[in-house]
């Protein structure tokens, strides 16, 4: 099985960069000034952490996956980490996704890369069902917006 070590470190950090892309697409549409968008940020981010916890249920099999959720845990304590990538990045999920999917058909087998991509997915469709966009998170839970980088991000996952 792959695990981090069999990556370089700037293989890691795109591996990481696509799987923190649900998250980061949500920060990238967020204005946390308002205390009711700070409320849905919280319940957003919650649904991370109970997402995470049974992904490692899920698929545990995987050390590739492990050793991304440690990181992705450890790597997410605190907004101010979360939000050094530039965001922008992820409005254009293409080469996010293609360098992600160069590192994994060169380094992990096809079941892992699945898997992977699952996970990327998953995690994403979790962060953008956690809340809706009205008061305090109540409104319907995935916008128009969301629906569509959701689609966007199936195609260019697990649509290949």
């Amino acid at each position: 099985m792959t695990k981090k070590v069999n990556f370089e470190a700037k293989e890691w950090h795109d591996l990481l960069h696509l799987a923190c892309i649900g998250v980061s697409y949500k920060y990238s549409t967020r204005d946390l000034h308002s205390l009711n968008q700070l409320v849905v940020f919280i319940r957003e981010m919650m649904s991370v952490q109970q997402f995470l916890t049974s992904a490692r249920e899920k698929y545990g099999r995987y050390e590739l996956i492990n050793d991304l959720i440690n990181e992705l845990v450890t790597s997410c304590n605190s907004r101010e980490e979360m939000l050094n990538d530039n965001l922008a990045d992820f409005k254009n999920l293409k080469p996010v996704i293609e360098r992600a999917n160069q590192i994994l058909n060169a380094r992990v087998s096809a079941e892992e890369a699945q898997a992977m991509r699952a996970f990327t997915y998953e995690l994403a469709f979790e962060i953008a069902n956690a809340a809706g966009d009205g008061f305090f998170g109540t409104g319907e839970k995935i916008s128009q917006s969301e629906n569509e980088f959701l689609q966007e991000l199936k195609r260019r996952l697990l649509d290949i």
